[in-house]
């Protein structure tokens, strides 16, 4: 008889199968129905870069944290990890594990969410008025930054004159240039006289800085989802959505525990009790429930 993996559902058709896919099915459906209120989508007004007002979806995560510290309150005799999260650039998890010997088995549940955190501005007049400023700025600086460039090459141009390179070719000066350090510090203290010959461009840069940081503390962030339960594939490929598990272990002493079931060979006593562990915790997930 081969060994079956430890993830339920296990895919068999003994007493062990039967019974404990059925509780594991139930606590999964009882888990969507449960964590249903706090992952709810509202609506709400929100800006783009451009101004654009916008009615966007978003759910609070912090509902899912209440309603996973809820679980933990209302589920006896299990181990809880805490309330753990993870993120992957927009992708991110809300999720916690509790673990449960019933006799000589191990039961470990796996709850999470997973969900797409995404930037907007929140409405505020004071959005649109930074971008124009910031606008102006770039075309400022592209004006400015024409008329630097022009002073420097002229200032640079003379400099060369007067040592006599002028008329050089571009291949002999560049070889003049990088074998004379003296001179090439020299010609960029010219370049640095120009630039100070022109402050505004320091003071656009300051300002176009503080205009950034402006701009980021009118972000927001709006939290998407979706209601569907997903598997632990879907969940590693990065769908939105909730996911339930449950692995089981024999367990071989305090420090060893082995990843294989027969399951066939499993005494329906154990059966029963892993599934009635299950069964409390459905029972836990219904009184989560945030109202």
């Amino acid at each position: 008889m081969p060994l079956l993996a430890v993830r339920a559902p296990f895919k068999g058709e003994d007493y062990f199968c039967r019974r404990v896919n059925a509780a594991a099915q139930k606590v999964e459906q009882t888990y969507l129905e449960a964590i249903g209120p706090a992952i709810a989508m509202r609506q709400t007004n929100a800006m783009l870069g451009d101004g654009t007002v916008t009615q966007a979806d978003t759910f609070d995560p912090q509902n899912v944290q209440v309603f996973y510290q809820r679980l933990a309150n209302s589920l006896k005799g299990w181990a809880f990890t805490g309330i753990l999260k993870s993120a992957n650039e927009d992708l991110h998890r809300l999720y916690c594990q509790f673990t449960k010997e019933a006799g000589k088995y191990y039961i470990s549940g796996y709850f999470g969410v997973q969900f797409h955190v995404l930037p907007y501005y929140r409405v505020d007049r004071r959005v649109i008025e930074v971008q124009k400023e910031l606008a102006k700025i770039a075309d400022d600086a592209t004006s400015l930054f024409k008329d630097m460039t022009g002073a420097a090459d002229k200032a640079l141009a003379a400099e060369l004159e007067k040592r006599g390179y002028g008329n050089l070719e571009f291949q002999e000066l560049f070889t003049k240039i990088f074998d004379d350090e003296k001179l090439v510090q020299e010609l960029d203290e010219k370049a640095a006289a120009v630039e100070k010959q022109f402050p505004e461009f320091e003071k656009m840069g300051k300002r176009k800085t503080e205009l950034f940081a402006e701009l980021n503390d009118l972000l927001i962030e709006l939290y998407q989802t979706s209601p569907v339960l997903i598997d632990y594939n879907r969940l590693m490929h990065g769908e939105e959505g909730v996911t339930n598990y449950f692995d089981i272990e024999v367990i071989k002493n305090k420090k060893t525990r082995e990843a294989h079931l027969d399951t066939p060979k499993i005494k329906k006593d154990y059966a029963d009790l892993i599934a009635g562990e299950l069964d409390k915790v459905a029972d836990a997930l219904k009184k989560a429930k945030i109202p």
